[in-house]
């Protein structure tokens, strides 16, 4: 179970510089590529008025799709387990009402498991601190503002882009 893996996504973390200008954006792209090392397909450079902005943003649509549909399916048979197991606890050792119908014990118990396990999989991949990064920039290139997009493939990468586009960019988001 150790190589089981929930997210399928090659660059998991985003980070968006903000700049003024289109010098300071290509200027900020260079210095990723050239002192950052990262490669130009996990760099892009967003103009304004950007039509693409969607691709450009959330490039793993498939990985994120299937991310989705396993973790509903892990956590809702989870979901499952948890509450058959809770229900076989209580109509062993638990209330006469329950010890008295275990059918509608374990059906009850069976599907709030389910349903809890079904929400839990939701929130995990909603994915609510992407909001921020891409509310802001398609804030950015509306306002005729240029922006740089890094896709990093881990948190070391994600902190170095950082760094990178810090001293010179308006504003720096990133996702977790």
């Amino acid at each position: 179970m150790k190589d089981m893996k929930m997210n399928y996504e090659k660059r998991p973390h985003t980070v968006a510089g903000i700049f003024e200008t289109e010098d300071q954006a290509k200027h900020a792209e260079e210095s990723l590529i050239d002192e950052g090392h990262f490669h130009s397909e996990e760099v892009q450079l967003l103009k304004p008025g950007d039509t693409h902005l969607q691709d450009r943003l959330e490039p793993e649509t498939k990985a994120i799709g299937k991310e989705l549909i396993l973790s509903h399916y892990i956590m809702g048979a989870a979901g499952l387990i948890g509450g058959v197991v809770l229900a076989a606890i209580v109509t062993t050792m638990g209330p006469t009402f329950a010890q008295s119908s275990p059918l509608l014990t374990y059906l009850a118990l069976a599907m709030v498991g389910t349903f809890l396990g079904l929400i839990v999989a939701g929130a995990f991949t909603i994915r609510p601190d992407h909001d921020p990064l891409i509310n802001e920039t398609m804030e950015a290139t509306k306002d005729n503002k240029w922006a740089v997009i890094v896709q990093a493939s881990d948190r070391d990468h994600q902190q170095r882009a950082r760094q990178l586009l810090s001293p010179t960019a308006i504003s720096v988001i990133d996702t977790l």
